[in-house]
């Protein structure tokens, strides 16, 4: 993983980037994202490491994928990506960690990545854009997964699949780490590009 300070720095210039390729003011993209003006002006200059739920509002209001603040914008568009370049983000003090293991466009753009729940970790994920389907497996430990106010319990080897467009929580109800591998599927969407 990528020390705090440069990763950081690296998500405010793919944020600022993004802001400057649409044309939008500070003002705009914080009506747009519903992250404050003072909080993305921060993470633009690099000044303050974004919680995981905060990089999902501005990637949804900015309709662009959760991999795009963690990509190496120096990587090219290769299918093996080796451990050491796989960004991860941490939340939830450091209970919670998710690392972005590959991204896909075509013939669906997707996400993959792995994700850390410390024993008793809660983790409330913000709902993703329309379309988009969540599938998640479990690799260690136990999940209590809730979706629309349900709770669903996956052990070990157990898999589930969602609509992600509603709020949803992630918890590890054991006494030992839960691993799990989450993919997300999204809708194509024009004009958007994807690392």
């Amino acid at each position: 993983m990528l020390e705090p300070v440069d990763f950081s720095r690296r998500i405010g210039q793919i944020l600022r980037s993004l802001r400057r390729d649409r044309g939008w003011t500070l003002d705009k993209m914080a009506a747009v994202t519903g992250v404050s003006k003072p909080m993305l002006g921060q993470i633009e200059r690099g000044e303050s490491n974004p919680t995981v739920v905060t990089l999902w509002k501005i990637a949804t209001g900015l309709g662009v994928p959760f991999s795009t603040f963690l990509r190496d914008p120096d990587d090219p568009r290769v299918a093996i990506v080796p451990q050491s370049r796989q960004p991860g983000v941490k939340d939830d003090d450091g209970g919670y960690v998710v690392r972005s293991l590959v991204t896909a466009a075509d013939p669906q753009p997707a996400e993959l990545f792995h994700v850390f729940l410390a024993p008793g970790c809660t983790h409330r994920a913000s709902a993703h854009g329309a379309g988009v389907t969540e599938l998640i497996w479990v690799h260690k430990g136990r999940l209590d997964l809730e979706v629309g106010g349900e709770v669903y319990s996956l052990d070990e080897g157990d898999a589930a699949r969602f609509v992600a467009h509603l709020d949803h929580r992630y918890k590890n109800p054991g006494t030992e780490d839960c691993s799990c591998l989450i993919l997300l599927l999204y809708p194509h969407l024009p004009g958007v590009s994807w690392p």
